[in-house]
This record gives structure tokens, sequence and C-alpha cells, in this order.
């Protein structure tokens, strides 16, 4: 697993700067008002926006496996 762990990371730190933060934040238990005052966008955008950088990883991901 720890495997796994690593590759996330990579693809993070290979994600635009706003989503690689809004998705760590997230994942640390942040909540989506202070992600969207972190990252910079109305509150309201927050779960597209999360939405987005996760299809962004999953493609980052996808590119380590080929």
């Amino acid at each position: 697993m720890a495997g796994s762990d690593g590759s996330r990371e990579a693809a993070l730190r290979r994600l635009p700067a706003a989503y690689s933060l809004a998705l760590r934040l997230r994942d640390a238990g942040v909540s989506e008002a202070l992600i969207a005052e972190c990252v910079g966008v109305e509150p309201e955008a927050v779960g597209a926006m999360l939405a987005v950088g996760e299809a962004k990883l999953a493609a980052a991901r996808g590119r380590e496996l080929e």
C-alpha cells in the first residue's frame, strides 16, 4: 500500500498547484470553506474544483502506469 501512496504523492506534485493544494487540504480534513479561502475560489466552486482535481489526479496516475 505504501507504493500506492507514493504514486499518489508523485501524481499530486504534477497537478496544477491549486488542484494539488485543494486535494491535499480535503485529505487532511479541512472544511470546504477554508479550502475555498486557501485556493482563492468561491465556496460554491470547491466541490467542482475537487471533482476536476480528482479527474486530473486519475489521469496523472494513469500515465504513471503506462
